[in-house]
Formats: C-alpha cells, sequence, structure tokens
C-alpha cells in the first residue's frame, strides 16, 4: 500500500511537471502550427457526434425530471431558469470534458503509446526535435481550445432539447421557459463555463500525454494506459470541479438565488 501511495505521489508529481513544462512551451519556438491544426481538425470531427447525442439526452431527462418536481409546486415556469443552474453552470461544462477525455483524449494516449513502443519518440529526440514542443504543446492547446469551444453547442444541445422536452412533455408555457431562462442566466455562468472548460482540457492533455509517453510493455501496456488515462482524466475533472464551483458561488453569491 505504501508503494503504491509513493508511486501514486510521483506520478502526480510527473504530471505536475509536465504541465509546467507545456505552459513553457506554449510561448517557445518553434511552434508547430501544422500539428496544431490537425489536432483540432481530429478533435472537430471526433468528440460532434457524442457530445450531441449526449446533450440532446441529458437535456430531455434534467426537463422531464425537474419539470415534473416543480409541476407539483405549481411552478413549472421555472423550469426555464432551473436550465441555466443545470446545463450551462454545471452539466454541459463537465460532460463536454468528460467526453472530449473519453474520446480524443484516449485516442492520443494510444497514439503516443504506440509510437513510444516503437521507439519513435525516441527518433524524434535523435532528430533534435523536442518532445514538449512537438507532442505535448500542440496537443495541450489543441484540447484546451476545442474543449472551450465545444462547450457553446453542448449549452445549445442541452437547452433546446430541454426547451422541447419542456413545452411539449410537461406542459410548460414557452414564453415562460424563455422569459426565467434569460433571467436566471448570466454572463459569469458562461465565462465560468469556459474557464472550466479550458482548465478540463488542460488536465486532459497533460495526463494522456503523460499516460502515452510513459507507457511501456507492448500492446498491453498501451492498453493499460489508455485505461489509466481516462480514470485519471475523470477523477480530475470531478475534484476540479468540486473545487471550483464553490470558489465562484462565494465570489458571486448572488447567482445562487433563484431570480
Amino acid at each position: 500500500m505504501a508503494g503504491r501511495a509513493r508511486q501514486g505521489l510521483a506520478t502526480l508529481g510527473d504530471q505536475s511537471l509536465l504541465f509546467a513544462a507545456a505552459v513553457r512551451g506554449v510561448f517557445r519556438r518553434p511552434f508547430y502550427a501544422a500539428e496544431f491544426l490537425e489536432q483540432c481538425r481530429f478533435i472537430l470531427g471526433a468528440c460532434f457526434v457524442p457530445l450531441l447525442l449526449t446533450g440532446l439526452g441529458w437535456g430531455t431527462i434534467v426537463a422531464l425530471e425537474a419539470g415534473n418536481f416543480f409541476k407539483l409546486a405549481s411552478a413549472e415556469w421555472r423550469i426555464g431558469g432551473f436550465m441555466v443552474l443545470a446545463n450551462v453552470r454545471e452539466f454541459a461544462p463537465v460532460a463536454t470534458g468528460l467526453m472530449v477525455a473519453a474520446v480524443c483524449g484516449t485516442a492520443i494516449t494510444a497514439d503516443l503509446g504506440a509510437r513510444k513502443v516503437r521507439d519513435e519518440l525516441e527518433a524524434l529526440g535523435v532528430m533534435g526535435i523536442s518532445n514538449i514542443l512537438f507532442i505535448v504543446v500542440p496537443r495541450f492547446l489543441a484540447l484546451a481550445f476545442m474543449t472551450a469551444l465545444y462547450n457553446i453547442p453542448m449549452i445549445a444541445f442541452t437547452c433546446l432539447s430541454g426547451y422541447l422536452a419542456s413545452v411539449a412533455l410537461v406542459g410548460v408555457n414557452s414564453g415562460a421557459f424563455i422569459s426565467t431562462f434569460f433571467t436566471q442566466g448570466t454572463l459569469q455562468d458562461l465565462y465560468g463555463g469556459e474557464i472550466k472548460c479550458i482548465v478540463f482540457g488542460m488536465l486532459i492533455a497533460t495526463i494522456c500525454c503523460y499516460k502515452g509517453i510513459t507507457a511501456r510493455g507492448g500492446a498491453e501496456g498501451v492498453a493499460r494506459a489508455v485505461h489509466q488515462a481516462v480514470v485519471a482524466c475523470f477523477v480530475s475533472i470531478q475534484i476540479f470541479e468540486y473545487l471550483y464551483t464553490p470558489t465562484v458561488l462565494a465570489l458571486f453569491h448572488t447567482n445562487n438565488v433563484l431570480r
């Protein structure tokens, strides 16, 4: 048990060093723009359908559950405001981070792990190419940028499906839904979600790149690295979410009030 704890702390320390190196690498040259754009293209194509299905499904579920609850209290007109609290502020950023980690983070880990076991990463070093600048930094920036970008359509998917389910299935007045939605919503909720997604993307990139470039043991080792990466990403996202949300609500306590 003590050995596993020491190994976990050592891994956390190595990932922290990799995170710091990636941040420093953003401001160093050369910057491999082609690799950055290729990673953005990959994330854009791979994540759209999973995010669409997740957003539509979650928005419908929240509207049905919360709508029927509010209906018991004759306050179904507040469901629009509740959508801001449930989707814009919390679920959309977290779901975006989790889906990007599950779809793209695992692919990055598998790709880098395969390169590692074939000694391709060492070959890059022999050629004088920095693995941090060529491998980590483009993925670090691409995941941070695309995760924040994908938060916008995720909000649209969840709110649209929530609106349709509230009006068509729960029987909420359309005007009341829209009114309370825009009354409850603030730019702080949107900005806060974007900041969360940027950090989620950085965490995903750091964990997945680390697991990929440290994989060993052939195909089995790569598969183990992918499994460890996705679990670590999910746990890291939940921990950051747990720390971030109370902090923001403490700074902007009026966001806790239903208007």
